[in-house]
């Protein structure tokens, strides 16, 4: 069993690891489109209205904005040296 030094140490050592900028790009690229697509899609939604009693649409499209959000300071974090 590792000890916590240990862990830590083979947990900064993953943490270290090169990140292939050229994926990077390709992920924020992509997350880009997909912010493009969710402010497109909550208008979309908030024009229509409350038309289905069973879910708030806009809600939750609001929470995967939040998602992409995220995965963008990840992104944002890897980019830092």
């Amino acid at each position: 069993m590792l000890s916590i030094n240990e862990r830590t140490l083979a947990f900064a050592a993953v943490a270290a690891r090169e990140v292939d900028q050229g994926e990077l790009e390709r992920l924020s690229s992509a997350l880009r489109l997909a912010e493009s697509a969710l402010e497109e899609a909550l208008e979309a939604a908030e024009n229509l209205g409350n038309f289905d009693h069973r879910f708030d649409v806009p809600r939750a499209i609001g929470g995967a904005q939040r998602l992409v959000q995220n995965a963008n300071e990840a992104v944002d974090a890897a980019r830092k040296p």
